[in-house]
């Protein structure tokens, strides 16, 4: 069933994707049958995650690849909730992420009875979807904060381009601001849920593993970003690359550091 719903999914999202693709290029008025497809695909990827789940009584986070699929899932909801106009603006990369997810779930399928050590422990069901959330809510921080560079850059050049059809400035910075109080707040919570399970886990709050250093440092990045923002120092074109380089540090925390270093997680 599980395979059944990932084809399935990843032909709705690349409908989807075709749909966005020509309303944004201008080539057809197709926004009514992109919504409908990323709809529906949203749908079937979000059955597909919970079958994963009560069938293996696990948060669908077993491996980086599976983390991966169901980040992509939140991040796609999550821009639909906040803006359409961000959804048409970043459809064309994000959609194609999503079925890239897909597919390699399908290549390297999760084990479905070996389950690491650390992932035994009960708080598996809130630390690791409180990382899942707030990586997704960086996400769209760091998309918009690309869409704010790129209008930037199309007023200052005062030539017309498909580049118009972006979130305004001002709508791309306050959506930039909103996913990254969201995002810090949930990283945050999970941070905390993290150590309370190291210490159900292992005795003690913090192992100085490598994964948890570089979160810390990701953490505290974040932390000055939105120290600046609320003393208004912080805006526009500088505040814009402060959250891509964090993006580029939560990416390396949530995908890089096992490929990199040993650590005890999973991935």
């Amino acid at each position: 069933m599980n395979q059944l719903l990932d084809v399935l999914s990843i032909v709705l999202y690349s409908v989807a994707t075709i749909f966005f693709v020509l309303r944004f290029s201008n080539k057809a008025n197709t926004r009514k049958p992109a919504f409908l497809f990323v709809g529906l695909a949203l749908v079937t990827h979000g059955i597909d995650l919970l079958v994963v789940t009560f069938e293996q009584h696990r948060f669908p986070a077993l491996n980086f690849v599976q983390a991966f699929c169901s980040l992509m899932f939140v991040t796609i909801f999550f821009m639909l909730v906040l803006r359409r106009k961000l959804m048409e603006a970043s459809a064309a990369f994000v959609l194609p992420l999503a079925v890239l997810s897909i597919v390699l779930q399908l290549i390297y399928p999760a084990p479905a009875t070996r389950m690491e050590p650390v992932l035994k422990a009960g708080w598996i069901y809130i630390h690791i979807p409180l990382m899942i959330l707030s990586v997704a809510c960086l996400t769209i921080s760091f998309i918009t904060a690309i869409m704010y560079l790129l209008q930037e850059r199309q007023l200052k050049l005062k030539r017309p381009s498909f580049w118009d059809r972006l979130p305004s400035l001002e709508t791309s910075e306050q959506l930039s601001y909103k996913s990254l109080w969201i995002g810090f707040f949930l990283l945050t919570l999970g941070m905390v849920t993290g150590m309370i399970w190291s210490k159900y886990l292992r005795g003690h709050y913090w192992s100085w593993d490598y994964k948890e250093i570089w979160s810390l440092v990701t953490w505290a990045l974040y932390a000055v970003l939105l120290n600046g923002r609320m003393l208004s120092a912080w805006r526009g074109r500088k505040a814009a690359y402060l959250a891509i380089v964090g993006f580029v540090l939560i990416l390396f925390t949530f995908a890089g550091v096992s490929l990199v270093f040993k650590v005890y997680h999973s991935f």
